[in-house]
């Protein structure tokens, strides 16, 4: 399901799932018997099978979007950590040479 989500190394998906474990447990503990429940008090037989499945579906997507946001969340964080670090302001080289429009190195012509 990491791979899925988005995740590409090895690394990235053992991280995934020690961050998500616990959470798809505490939710599948929660869900599992107010569906069964559910099932039980309000829904024929026949269509037990196809309720689970859509109420797998949507707690796995679910699950899946969540951690793929903290991921990311992680991933920017860290990013911008490196940035801070590098001492760079989120311009380029060329918008620090140029200011007010104008580039420094390559405009020869004389300020009037």
């Amino acid at each position: 399901m990491a791979v899925i989500a988005g995740a590409r190394t090895f690394h990235q998906v053992r991280a995934t799932v020690r961050a998500g474990f616990m959470p798809v447990m505490k939710v599948s503990w929660v869900t599992s018997p107010l569906a069964l429940a559910f099932a039980q008090a309000f829904l024929p037989n026949e269509v037990w099978v196809p309720f689970f499945n859509f109420i797998g579906f949507v707690i796995g997507t679910y699950i899946n979007a969540h951690t793929k946001k903290k991921r990311l969340q992680a991933l920017r964080r860290k990013y911008q950590d490196q940035r801070d670090m590098d001492g760079r302001d989120g311009r380029s080289e060329y918008d620090r040479r140029t200011e007010y429009g104008r580039d420094e190195k390559r405009d020869s012509r004389p300020g009037y």
